[in-house]
């Protein structure tokens, strides 16, 4: 994700979260689908025994912007409380509400990164609702069906599926109102879905607890800045085809709670309360997130991964990120959330 202070807690090695092996055995290349239409993989609220309390397929006419479930993000960072530049992990891109950035494009919502004259924008949107949320004694589900950017070169290239703590969310949303940026991590972070450099991979974190930042991140629970992360894992197709990216917070068992990462409903990894202990853990889980899609440009991560600055000016340009609907589902436990919109 890219946010202030949060993404760059996590980027500024917290993408290099990827590069600390947190010693949990992942498989690679799982349970991929290159192939399969979006529409392939129902998402758990409509399966037996889930409640969708949230889900968008982006049904609007081709060419319009996106619809009003989403907010736009705009400029290079939010303002508020402890925000910093460039979303607070170094990308280069500035956000705009242009379709040429985020647009619904007749089956779905595609997000482009467009370079000119060498400068970049793209797009970075957030739920309106900041309430979704695993019930006590309960489960909830977020996914969604996501085609990668499949650029020629994609030095550079950051996409994400990510959720983040409404905590982090003071009033407004981005440059439309506060956020309290010094709240990250400590509201949570939870990474769905990322890659870099186009290099067809995925990954899963866990940002969480509190870390100074008198002299630098003191690792904290979750090991800040890097979080605790399944590392890049293959994903061979899923630049050329729609895969399912879902994670599951899970409170069915107080004191032992999970979180899960899937890809085409294989977990690859996942997260224990006993990891993080119980304060830190209830801290992350027993509260409303937001839901947010973006295609940053260059930054802590990528470059960690290539050792180098990037973009570069041989990065391709206009390589969109294609979602087909994104879902919040829950099962068990107790208030369940209403439909909202």
């Amino acid at each position: 994700m890219r946010l202030n202070r949060e993404r760059s807690r996590r980027a500024g090695l917290p993408r290099l979260r990827l590069l600390a092996a947190v010693g949990v055995p992942l498989i690679a290349g799982v349970g991929v689908a290159a192939t399969l239409p979006a529409s392939a993989a129902p998402p758990p609220g409509h399966l037996p025994g889930w409640h969708s309390v949230f889900f968008d397929n982006f049904s609007g006419p081709a060419g319009s912007g996106i619809d009003n479930r989403w907010n736009y993000d705009i400029g290079t960072q939010y303002t508020g409380t402890g925000c910093t530049p460039n979303w607070g992990t170094g990308e280069v891109e500035t956000e705009t509400a242009s379709t040429a950035n985020a647009v619904e494009n007749g089956h779905g919502l595609t997000i482009t990164p467009v370079e000119s004259n060498g400068s970049w924008t793209s797009a970075r949107l957030e739920t309106v609702r900041d309430n979704f949320a695993a019930p006590a004694g309960g489960e909830m589900e977020v996914s969604a069906s996501i085609q990668q950017p499949d650029p020629a070169n994609g030095l550079g290239y950051w996409p994400a599926f990510w959720m983040l703590g409404s905590g982090y969310r003071s009033t407004g949303f981005g440059t439309d109102g506060l956020m309290d940026c010094s709240a990250w991590p400590t509201t949570g972070e939870i990474d769905i879905m990322e890659d870099v450099n186009a290099l067809s991979d995925v990954s899963g974190t866990l940002h969480c607890g509190f870390v100074s930042y008198v002299n630098g991140f003191n690792g904290g629970p979750c090991n800040e800045y890097t979080g605790l992360s399944s590392g890049l894992q293959k994903c061979p197709g899923c630049q050329t085809g729609y895969n399912t990216y879902a994670v599951v917070v899970d409170r069915t068992d107080p004191g032992n709670g999970q979180i899960r990462w899937y890809l085409d409903g294989r977990e690859y990894f996942s997260v224990s309360e006993s990891r993080v202990g119980a304060t830190y853990w209830n801290d992350v889980v027993d509260h409303g997130f937001m839901i947010i899609l973006d295609v940053a440009m260059g930054g802590a991560f990528p470059n960690a991964i290539c050792g180098c600055s990037s973009p570069s000016s041989s990065t391709t340009s206009g390589a969109g990120m294609n979602v087909a609907w994104v879902s919040v589902a829950v099962r068990g436990g107790q208030g369940h959330l209403g439909r909202g919109r």
